[in-house]
């Protein structure tokens, strides 16, 4: 038996399935360490892992105490495990101590630093923006004069578009630096601002080698969505899974791969397609992509994407079935000025028109506060056999769909 530990600060809904699906693999004995209390392990998996409490699963000592705590206890540890994003470090680090194998911490940190991450990639001849270090005013005002506004603040362990500001002259970068509070202690990242087409990709190492890829494309950007209140987001996996645009960025998301040092695993990296055909790598995670393109990839390719990496990561073994259909999702925000959701409009209506197309869907209830996250107060999930239908179902939500 295989002894899996899996760090999970708390028992959501996504966290519950992804350790369902680590319970399920044959031959493996699973362990939590979490910061709930043993009551709050969720029924369905209550007798089926070994529970293991501490105070803060951001710090790498109080993760190894209780991997050692689980270890005195249920026997030999094999793997230690999270897909959480600010846990990617933590969780490297205490693999290190413990002396199991997975992605080391200086590699970790090569995918969370995003300041490093830039140096690595640059060095390794992949194209990235330009960009800086930024510890104060002056830091951020230098590096404007040097590649010219619009610019882009975020923090160098940020998540997605999450914090992310744009400047596109004094007020808005004073504005940013407001916002972020760079300091000599906690400096922040700028880059300069790349137009173009925003893409995802996806990949699967094993042994060193990508084994398979993907790619989703965002309409429009997170970072234009944050920035207008009016846009919905939506994301596209069409049904060709490496169109000619994925095909000729492959080559250069295996050079970013190899240079930051993933060896076994999934990543997920975004980048942008400039007008001229030249691509940019954004950023790079180690780690089951968010943004719900998990559930994409199980309509598209009519499994559970989850099970696939918990088996890629005990067993190094990926097998995906043959996509099948392209698939879609629409976030759906709520509109107008309120704080909270007053109607959700349309529901009868999209259903009637898509029917079966739509594969997953979560709406707001009435009353509930409005959420401030750029992908909104909802969405839809759809799939169609064609790349066109999917858009064409995604066009009828947007216009049907209305949450005020």
């Amino acid at each position: 038996m295989l002894h899996v530990v899996f760090v999970a600060p708390f028992f959501g809904d996504n966290m519950r399935h992804c350790l369902a699906c680590f319970a399920d693999l044959p031959g493996v004995t699973l362990s939590v360490v979490t910061q709930e209390p043993a009551e709050r392990v969720p029924p369905q998996l209550r007798g089926r892992l070994h529970h293991w409490r501490i105070d803060n699963v951001e710090d790498a000592r109080q993760i190894v105490a209780g991997a050692r705590g689980i270890e005195r206890h249920h026997g030999r540890l094999d793997r230690i495990e999270s897909y959480l994003e600010m846990l990617q470090v933590p969780v490297a680090e205490a693999r290190d101590e413990l002396q199991l194998p997975g992605i080391r911490a200086d590699v970790a940190r090569n995918f969370r630093d995003k300041n490093r991450m830039k140096d690595v990639l640059r060095q390794a001849g992949v194209p990235v923006a330009r960009q800086a270090l930024v510890r104060d005013a002056e830091d951020a005002r230098r590096f404007a004069a040097e590649v010219g506004f619009p610019i882009v603040l975020k923090p160098l362990a940020g998540f997605g578009a999450r914090n992310t500001q744009r400047a596109t002259d004094d007020a808005s970068l004073a504005a940013a630096l407001e916002a972020l509070l760079p300091s000599a202690d906690k400096p922040v990242q700028a880059e300069e601002f790349v137009r173009g087409e925003e893409h995802t990709f996806e990949t699967v190492m094993v042994d060193g080698r990508p084994v398979w890829w993907s790619s989703v494309q965002y309409l429009p950007s997170p970072l234009q969505v944050l920035e207008n209140a009016w846009m919905q987001y939506c994301l596209l996996l069409p049904r060709e899974q490496h169109p000619p645009h994925v095909q000729s960025f492959q080559p250069v998301n295996a050079a970013a791969l190899r240079a930051l040092g993933l060896v076994d695993g999934i990543s997920h990296m975004e980048w942008f397609l400039r007008a001229d055909g030249t691509p940019v790598v954004s950023e790079v995670g180690a780690r089951p992509p968010g943004a719900n393109i998990m559930p994409l990839l199980a309509a598209a390719h009519a499994c559970d994407p989850w099970a696939l990496w918990a088996q890629l990561v005990v067993q190094k073994r990926w097998q995906i079935p043959a996509r099948r259909f392209a698939a879609g999702c629409v976030f759906v925000r709520a509109m107008g000025g309120g704080p909270v959701i007053r109607s959700v409009q349309g529901l009868d209506e999209v259903r009637r028109q898509l029917g079966d197309r739509i594969t997953a869907a979560k709406l707001p209830q009435v009353g509930q506060p409005r959420s401030s996250h750029y992908e909104g107060d909802g969405f839809f999930v759809v799939r169609d056999p064609e790349t066109q239908g999917v858009v064409a179902a995604m066009k009828a939500i947007l216009e049907t769909v209305r949450i005020v």
